[in-house]
């Protein structure tokens, strides 16, 4: 005990010491200060009433006083506007820059500034030696002193305190708040020294907000009118049948601006939520035909009144016609700078141009150019002599400009559009359109391009009469061009991981892909990927790498939907709908045990918006085979104890069949079966109080079957997902969903009458197909996430999980692969993969009993709130809570509505993220706080925290 305080001791002594002298630094001007940190001191306080300028509370209508609603608005968003900024620190703490400038002699700064200034290619020791003359070091000349420049050049000065830097700051800050509807904000700086460090504080006051107190809307007739006239025309029939009433214009209209609108009645008049309002009304107008909707920014403008009243502001949204210059005016040309566009015009497009060049080519092969309007069937309903005519015409979609000759197909080049010739406009469309380009991987856009048609919008003259065209007239032309990518490619990846079951391992992985593969813009992609790593295993234990795996995959994309029949009229091209056929090997030498798999699958996949994905898997088929089944029991030794201590008793009960096994009459498999179906020494050991003897027997026998039985999975897969994220406006606080539905071995039991019957190793009877017994189950999975931005860099986000299995008919059991497990690095973080569980088993975690923690639900919650520390990290503290549990009656961990939360696995901790371009590298360290697996009075583990032992956790991404 006294050892470990001493240890603790020093270590508080070296952080102490460390952080007095990690910014010291020898290099600040005798009056100078070292800028530490900026500090934002809030005066206001939350809950308290707002005062005015003689200290009196505000009062609301209801003579009641008016409080602060905001504690630190926008906190961790303010160091972006106040300068300076303090010396950059490695690892957070080590100002490793400072540190080496400091390490070079002071009189030399002088020289070495303008040294470095100079171009590198003039720098030299001759001129060295003239600036050591310049500054009176005319002793160094001929002495390079490479290693003080070295310190020089790659060292930081020291930031030091402004104080007319930070009285701008603060002036800053004050248009920063009133921006954000702190009218009367007032912010003062100040700044704190202690010795030659100095912090700057900001004092703010920011007073009562204004507030949005009525929103007007002011809009051009020729939009109302067009959209009020729509909405009359859509519900006059349903208002006779219905009896309800026909809303007037400007209640329409009122309703149509503020669905979905990012500023409400009573919310603070915020002028950056206002500038959102004023992109996401471009959007929608754009998504209706207007094709130059307010792109001078003076169509939409939102009036603020502040005459009144300062504090409850209406506001008046005005959306008019701007003096538009026509787009195909000659400015130069005095006579037409007079034309204008005074409409609002609805827009569509006459003419898409889609060009393929051949930039690909290396070996000057001139392929012929294909070009031409690409057209298709359509139906049409026409009306003749009172008689309706179906017929068939052509749709022209785009123009195609092909110089790749049949290398690409032509339909491959359309089927990627969203639009096509006499649609109108929409802005949504061809952002469809760019996702499905890349989206078929094949094609980088060079140009993407939609203007008006020349004098599609401009006013005519008639007769010396200025005319408007006719909004029909008003066409528009796109241009995309496009060019192959190259044809072959490979990806490498390397990872690190560990679990419960492997102490240490490597995954290399290669993947080729081949492009185009029958001219269809198919992709053909191989990929190979293995594991090495080290286990607590009887084989091979002594050796570093014990555990060895090897995958296969190929699998081949089209950029279509794959059927006997043609759905293209229910699957719009918009949806950028694709298909995969893939097939798959793996091989596992691990525990023992070791395992292969051979997956084949074909898919479906489709994205009908922006936040929206549908995959649905026809065909998933699976195999898994265990090489070496027999050497379940030198795995598991705590089942091979169960299983001896069954069979001394047995053997004892019954000593011919001893003698029948040492001559080999019978096995020792034959003879686990038989004690299944010995009632009369099941009898016996009930009688002799061993029954629960017999049910670890055989639960034994269940886990023996389902980690050794060979299985055959095939099934129908349907998967949604959607993220609110992905949206364009998507909300401060997005929502996330997906829902998985898995449903095997229908289509194998209808077969059931022709089929052979299996007995297992727990005296199941089922059935086989080629010696294979076939599972058959229905799953669901649930997840629920949702994200609260409490500021632009801080944000809690929770998760919610919840998954059942249940298997029928043919299966009794779930199969390993379709089978929960909990912990991990993205699941309870506390303990390892297979950590504990089911319910309040103490299967997890013993030795040879990692892979028993698996069973038929899981419910799995997680907390994280995650902020800003320094350049590119992000902090995390989390708290995760789950556990499986079995479903069937007999089952021992069964699921129970009222004991369920006593056997939660709970842990937490904090964690540490590296952003390097989105690429979310993870470090987390995480404890046990409620073990199930102790007993009930003790399985809260505060008291057995080590903090110097936690859970390390090092993954790719976000855990959600």
């Amino acid at each position: 005990m006294k050892l470990k305080y001493n240890i603790t001791l020093k270590i508080l002594i070296f952080v102490q010491l460390f952080f007095i002298f990690s910014c010291k630094t020898n290099k600040v001007p005798k009056n100078g200060h070292l800028f530490i940190s900026s500090k934002f001191n809030y005066i206001d306080k939350k809950g308290k009433p707002y005062l005015d300028e003689y200290g009196r509370p505000f009062l609301d209508k209801k003579e009641k006083e008016i409080l602060n609603e905001y504690k630190h608005p926008f906190v961790d968003e303010l160091v972006d506007y106040v300068k300076p900024k303090p010396n950059t620190h490695q690892f957070f703490v080590i100002p490793l820059g400072l540190w080496l400038y400091d390490l070079s002699n002071p009189k030399f700064d002088s020289i070495y500034s303008e040294y470095y200034k100079v171009a590198q290619k003039q720098r030299n020791q001759k001129l060295l030696d003239s600036l050591y003359i310049k500054y009176n070091q005319g002793n160094y000349v001929g002495k390079p002193r490479w290693f003080d420049r070295f310190f020089y050049n790659n060292g930081e000065p020291p930031v030091l305190v402004d104080s007319i830097i930070s009285k701008a700051s603060a002036r800053n800050l004050q248009q920063y708040f009133r921006n954000r509807g702190w009218r009367k904000a007032t912010i003062n700086d100040s700044i704190l020294a202690s010795g030659k460090k100095a912090k700057v504080q900001y004092n703010i006051k920011l007073g009562r907000p204004m507030i949005i107190d009525t929103i007007i809307y002011d809009i051009a007739d020729e939009i109302s009118d067009r959209l009020y006239s729509n909405y009359t025309r859509r519900n006059q029939a349903n208002a006779k049948t219905s009896g309800s009433r026909i809303l007037t214009k400007e209640e329409y209209m009122a309703g149509f601006l503020s669905r979905g609108s990012l500023i409400k009645k009573g919310d603070r008049l915020d002028a950056y939520v206002i500038g959102n309002e004023v992109t996401r009304l471009e959007d929608r107008f754009k998504n209706m035909g207007y094709f130059r909707f307010n792109d001078l920014k003076d169509e939409v403008i939102f009036y603020v009144d502040t005459t009144s009243n300062a504090y409850n502001i209406p506001v008046r949204l005005s959306i008019e016609k701007s003096k538009l210059i026509s787009s195909d005016v000659d400015l130069s040309d005095p006579n037409k700078k007079d034309t204008l566009n005074p409409k609002f015009k609805r827009y569509k497009y006459n003419r898409i141009n889609l060009t393929l060049e051949d930039s690909e080519n290396k070996n000057g092969e001139k392929y012929p150019i294909r070009s031409g309007f690409y057209t298709t069937d359509k139906k049409v309903v026409r009306i003749k002599d009172g008689k309706k005519i179906r017929e068939i015409v052509k749709d022209t979609i785009a123009y195609v400009v092909n110089q790749t000759g049949k290398k690409y197909k032509n339909r491959v080049l359309v089927n990627m559009l969203a639009i096509k010739k006499g649609d109108t406009y929409r802005l949504n469309a061809e952002t469809q359109t760019r996702r499905n380009i890349y989206k078929v991987n094949n094609f980088n856009i060079q140009v993407f391009t939609t203007e008006a048609e020349k004098n599609s919008d401009s006013i005519s003259v008639i007769d010396g009469i200025q005319t408007p065209k006719k909004e029909s007239d008003s066409t528009l032309v796109t241009d995309i061009k496009l060019t192959p990518m190259p044809k072959y490619s490979y990806e490498l990846s390397f990872e690190a991981f560990n679990s419960s079951v492997a102490n240490f391992g490597i995954t290399p992985n290669v993947k080729f892909t081949t492009k185009n593969l029958f001219g269809g813009a198919e992709n053909l992609n191989i990929s190979f990927g293995g594991a090495l790593g080290n286990i607590e295993s009887k084989k091979n234990s002594n050796a570093f790498f014990n555990a060895s795996e090897l995958s296969a995959k190929v699998s081949l994309s089209f950029p279509e939907l794959l059927m006997p029949f043609n759905i293209g009229k229910l699957m719009p091209k918009a949806w950028g709908p694709s298909s995969a056929i893939s097939v798959g090997y793996n091989a596992q030498y691990n525990i023992g045990l070791d395992k292969r798999s051979y997956n084949a699958g074909f898919l479906y996949n489709f994205t009908p918006t922006r936040t929206t994905i549908h995959q649905i898997t026809l065909w998933d088929l699976q195999y898994a085979q265990f090489l070496n089944p027999g050497n379940y029991f030198s795995v598991y030794e705590k089942d091979r104890e169960i299983k001896d201590y069954v069979l001394k008793e047995y053997l004892l009960m019954f000593p011919g069949v001893e003698t029948e096994l040492n001559q080999g009459l019978i096995t020792e498999e034959d003879l686990l079966f038989r004690i299944q179906e010995d009632f009369l020494f099941r009898d016996y050991m009930e009688s002799v109080d061993q029954g629960k003897i017999l049910e670890a027997y055989d639960l034994m026998e269940f886990r023996r079957y389902r980690f050794t039985q060979n299985v055959l999975i095939s099934s129908f897969k349907y998967d949604f997902t959607y993220d609110e994220r992905l949206s364009n406006f998507p909300g401060r606080h997005p929502f996330y969903l997906r829902v998985q539905m898995e449903l095997a071995g229908n289509v194998f039991s209808l077969l059931n009458k022709t089929l052979d019957d299996f007995t297992t190793s727990n005296s199941k009877t089922i059935k086989q197909i080629f010696g294979i017994p076939y599972s058959q189950f229905v799953k669901f999975d649930f997840d629920i996430r949702k994200f609260w931005s409490l500021s632009s860099k801080k944000s809690l986000n929770a998760r919610l999980f919840a998954g059942i299995g249940i298997p029928y008919g043919n299966s009794f059991s779930m199969p390993f692969d379709r089978s929960y497990s909990v912990g991990g690095p993205s699941d309870i973080r506390a303990w390892r993969t297979f950590g504990f569980g089911p319910g309040s088993s103490d299967l997890g975690g013993k030795e040879g009993y990692e892979l028993g923690a698996i069973d038929n639900f899981k419910l799995l919650s997680s907390v994280e709130y995650r902020f800003p520390l320094s350049g590119s990290f992000e902090g995390a503290l989390f708290a995760d809570a789950g556990n499986i549990w079995g479903t069937k009656k007999d089952s021992p961990d069964k699921f129970e509505f009222n004991t369920f939360y006593k056997e939660l696995g709970i842990g937490g901790g904090g964690g540490v993220r590296w952003n390097i371009s989105n690429f979310i590298i993870r470090f987390d360290l995480a404890y046990k706080f409620h073990d199930p697996r102790r007993e009930e009075k003790d399985r809260w583990y505060f008291k057995y925290i080590n903090p110097l032992k936690p859970q390390i956790n090092f993954a790719i991404d976000y855990p959600f």
